[in-house]
């Protein structure tokens, strides 16, 4: 991860952020429904978009290439409040310095960056920490009071710390995911 993103690089990072926005939207879309699965989105995500992630540091293996993810998936999470685009960049920085480290090695590197990642996808919940009240205001707007209900007996005051827990594990279960199917299929395609 030493060389400058070119222009070819940047369509590979739009393109790849744009397929990781769409699977993200549409695993939160499927799993909101129900308070129990919406929880467990920070794990879900990070297995799903484990292979999407590490196909795109394959295919982009340059500093500033998980920033530009990061960035992207901030601001489409960014909806009701900052917070999850702070929580998204952070976490796109500490995958960055994690990427380029030195010592050990680029599998290992990049599985613990996706990891530290991951934990972008809890900055919606951030508000289940900082803005509690506002967060079940605008769920029952959606979903109503029942739902509310529900949630907030699932969803104690401690909850995005478990929260971040799931997105660490599903991010480590994702990256080695993405690795076996990137040795099993795109390596063999040609693709990587």
């Amino acid at each position: 991860m030493n060389k400058k993103m070119n222009t070819k690089d940047y369509i590979f990072a739009g393109a790849f952020a744009a397929l990781y926005l769409v699977i993200l939207l549409g695993v939160v879309m499927l799993l909101s429904f129900n308070p129990v699965t919406f929880l467990m989105v920070p794990l879900i995500i990070g297995i799903v978009e484990g292979p999407v992630f590490t196909l795109y540091i394959s295919k982009v293996p340059k500093k500033g290439a998980v920033i530009i993810l990061a960035v992207l998936a901030g601001l489409i999470m960014s909806s009701t409040s900052f917070f999850p685009l702070v929580i998204s960049v952070i976490a796109g920085i500490t995958a960055e310095i994690i990427m380029g480290g030195k010592g050990q090695n680029l599998k290992a590197r990049s599985t613990a960056a996706y990891a530290v990642y991951n934990i972008s996808v809890t900055g919606p919940f951030s508000l289940l920490f900082f803005a509690r009240e506002e967060f079940f205001k605008a769920t029952g707007e959606y979903y109503g009071q029942v739902y509310v209900d529900k949630l907030e007996a699932l969803a104690p005051n401690w909850i995005f710390i478990a929260l971040v827990a799931l997105a660490l594990i599903g991010g480590f279960l994702g990256a080695k995911l993405g690795y076996k199917l990137n040795k099993k299929h795109f390596e063999r395609a040609g693709i990587i």
